[in-house]
């Protein structure tokens, strides 16, 4: 029988937030290229061991894509969506499921934040501020703010005709982020 090795730990339910091309999907990939150490060119989304600046595994499972573009029609609620792909996420270390932010999207972010809570997760939200000559869409974001996260954290993102490099430097940041907060 296999010993698990018990430490004390703080576990987060990461959910990155923005509208379709606004960098989510290759900021994540950054994020799992990094925390694997190795270049990956699709994320798919499901259990990762991935590893720390500080050399930590960290027991994973992420979504590449917003709850909204597939998981929403395959199982029709987020708790669905997290037991159909995981039967262990509940006892995951780590779970990033990004999501949309349209105000049809608000009843899925809650959804998360109480399918997160009930698993005893700490919940973060993280906006991709998404900047333009003088204007954002940071008006999308007031009603999510005022929900129950346990963090907030704010990934600018300016606009940027070649925007490749600064997603993946904003996604490995994000991952410093992460691993930072579950050591904390």
């Amino acid at each position: 029988m296999k010993e698990e090795k018990m430490r004390l730990a703080r576990r987060l339910f990461v959910v990155p937030l923005a509208d379709n091309d606004h960098g989510k999907s290759t900021m994540i990939r950054a994020l799992v290229s990094q925390g694997l150490g190795r270049a990956v060119q699709l994320q798919r989304k499901g259990v990762r061991t991935l590893v720390s600046p500080w050399g930590r595994p960290i027991d994973a499972y992420v979504f590449g894509r917003s709850y909204q573009e597939v998981e929403k029609g395959a199982y029709g609620s987020v708790e669905g969506a997290l037991d159909g792909n995981d039967s262990d996420w509940r006892k995951r270390e780590l779970v990033i499921m990004p999501s949309h932010v349209a105000a049809g999207d608000h009843d899925d972010i809650e959804q998360m934040i109480d399918a997160a809570h009930s698993a005893g997760f700490d919940v973060i939200c993280a906006a991709i501020l998404f900047t333009w000559g003088d204007g954002d869409n940071r008006g999308q974001f007031p009603d999510i703010w005022r929900m129950g996260w346990d963090e907030r954290w704010t990934i600018p993102n300016p606009w940027n005709d070649n925007p490749e490099g600064q997603l993946e430097a904003l996604g490995r940041d994000l991952w410093t982020w992460i691993c930072q907060a579950l050591a904390s």
